[in-house]
């Protein structure tokens, strides 16, 4: 297997109130609720997602992966 040396893609800033996200948990990353699983598959739909839907279930439009422009970013940047 050849060696993970470099990686191209999309940078996305996770942003809280238009500065930084800091501290950033598992349980913000992908709450628990969606690892009662033994697949691999369909983890997606859990990243993020108290951040990212409403209350009612749709997509928050303030959130940067909601955004068009960071949609498939494979990098994510958040503060200290």
């Amino acid at each position: 297997m050849k060696a993970f040396t470099q990686l191209t893609g999309t940078a996305a800033p996770l942003l809280e109130k238009g500065k930084p996200m800091s501290n950033v948990d598992t349980d913000m990353i992908i709450p628990k609720q969606f690892l009662k699983t033994t697949e691999r598959t369909g983890l997606s739909k859990g990243l993020f997602h108290e951040l990212k839907t409403l209350s009612d279930g749709s997509p928050r439009s303030d959130f940067v992966l909601n955004r068009p422009e960071y949609a498939t970013a494979s990098i994510l940047i958040a503060g200290e």
